[in-house]
């Protein structure tokens, strides 16, 4: 019987932090007094919400190229 490797198909997102304060971050009037945030940062999901009503995700996605970025240098 052949042996299969475990693959790891954790969560690759960040929940210990948010979005907010990115410099990648604009916002823009969504109409009715509401303002949503987009993420800017170049890559295939720019212009993904990441906050509306206010409120940001409750983490940093998987995707976000500075997680990316922090990835190869070691970090979290």
């Amino acid at each position: 019987m052949e042996r299969r490797k475990k693959v790891n198909h954790g969560i690759g997102a960040d929940f210990s932090r948010t979005c907010e304060g990115c410099a990648h971050i604009t916002a823009e009037d969504a109409g009715k007094g509401q303002l949503w945030h987009r993420c800017s940062a170049p890559g295939p999901r720019r212009g993904y919400t990441v906050s509306t009503a206010g409120r940001f995700l409750p983490y940093v996605p998987a995707w976000c190229p500075l997680m990316e970025a922090n990835k190869k240098n070691g970090r979290k």
